[in-house]
Parts: C-alpha cells; structure tokens; sequence
C-alpha cells in the first residue's frame, strides 16, 4: 500500500471515529477538576477523569505500535471529544496529509467545511492543523480541529483532532484543541 492511500485510510478512521460522537445532544459537561493519564504504544497524554477511553485497529484489527486510535470522550456519551490515531512511517508530507483528508471526506461526508490550514509546531516538530464543521442529519453543527505532525524520534505520524458542539468560535475551538494537545508526549 502506498504511503499517500496509508495517510488517507489513517486520517478517514480518525474522523469516521470521532463522528460516531452523537453531535444532536447539547449538554453540559462538567469542568473536570482531576485528570488520568493515557500511556502506551509510544506516546503519553492527560484527559479528564470523567470521561471514557476507546482504543482500535487502524490498519490492522488491534491498535499497536504501527498504527491505531485512541478516542476520548464524556463517559455519557456526550459530542465533547479527543482523539488521537498514529501510523509508524520513515516520514511523511503534511500537506499531503491534509489534502488526503479533503478528498476522502468530500467522498465521504458532504457536510464537511474547512478553514485554511496553519502551520505550527508541536515539541519541536511541524504540525499542521485546521478548523472544521459538521453538519449532522437534523441540521446540528460541531466545530473542532484536525491536525497532523511527525514525531522523528519515533518515527509516527499523529494525527489529533477534538470535536465539540457546545462551542462555536474559533478561539474555544483552539483552547479546547490546545488543552488536549498540551499534555501529549509523542516519545
């Protein structure tokens, strides 16, 4: 398989996952005042201790070293969440990346609206990220952040993205992306 049809399948399961978070509920979630921390398959990073975490398969049945999907959400099932999937590759175009991710959601998903890429960095590495919207079926809207950045230490591409219908301007939608990614380690 190709490294580009690699990045898309990676970046499609990340955003197929998080969408199966139901974006018609709006309920509050409580500020969480103690956090747990996720560790394993390389990588490391802080969540609130109400909410339930799901790992999967990305390339293969079972996450593992190479690839997979940590998802992160209110335990309640509510549309606030954070995930994170990575694939074990030598390196890796960005931009690439995200226009992959265009084009299997414009196969995939109509309703999708992006906003113009920025470029930062996260630890020391070039990441890449883009506010989002989604529409579901009863005209709902949920705004988030999809990222991408490569880890040459240990050599994985992560790709995080948060989705949240409670907030709806750019700079929550930043401060809930940033919140999530501040703790991560990616070695």
């Amino acid at each position: 398989m190709a490294k580009k049809e690699r990045i898309g399948i990676l970046i499609f399961v990340s955003i197929a996952l998080m969408l199966m978070i139901d974006c018609g509920k709006e309920i509050e979630t409580p500020t969480p005042t103690e956090f747990r921390k996720f560790s394993k398959y390389g990588f490391s990073f802080e969540y609130p201790k109400d909410f339930n975490v799901r790992v999967g398969g990305a390339l293969e049945k079972e996450a593992n070293d190479n690839s997979g999907a940590v998802q992160v959400v209110a335990k309640n099932e509510e549309i606030k969440g954070f995930q994170v999937s990575w694939l074990k590759t030598p390196d890796i175009n960005l931009e690439v990346a995200h226009e992959v991710v265009r084009s299997v959601l414009a196969d995939v998903v109509g309703s999708f609206e992006w906003g113009k890429p920025v470029e930062t960095t996260k630890a020391g590495h070039k990441m890449v990220y883009q506010y989002y919207s989604t529409t579901d079926t009863e005209g709902n809207k949920c705004y988030g952040i999809v990222g991408a950045f490569y880890c040459d230490k240990s050599q994985k591409c992560f790709t995080p993205m948060t989705l949240n219908n409670t907030i709806s301007d750019k700079q929550d939608i930043l401060d809930d992306f940033k919140n999530y990614l501040d703790s991560f380690v990616c070695h």
